[in-house]
């Protein structure tokens, strides 16, 4: 599975420093995000994934596609 954080993170052409800049947290903190995305606070992940325009179960490696599909 592919690390969607740091994914996420270089897509948006951010460092580490750079995103915890952004979020509050220090660089070993999204260090240890991306190694391990369900250490991720709720507060913080709902952050990241609005900051990332994608779902909190894409971040959380639980779908490939990167927005939230409703089931009917």
């Amino acid at each position: 599975m592919a690390n969607t954080i740091a994914s996420e993170r270089i897509r948006m052409g951010l460092s580490q420093e750079q995103l915890a800049e952004k979020v509050g947290k220090s660089r070993a903190v999204i260090a240890r995000w991306e190694k391990n995305p369900s250490a991720v606070d709720g507060t913080y992940l709902c952050m990241l994934a609005d900051m990332f325009g994608c779902s909190v179960d894409y971040l959380m490696g639980r779908t490939p596609e990167r927005t939230y599909t409703a089931i009917a």
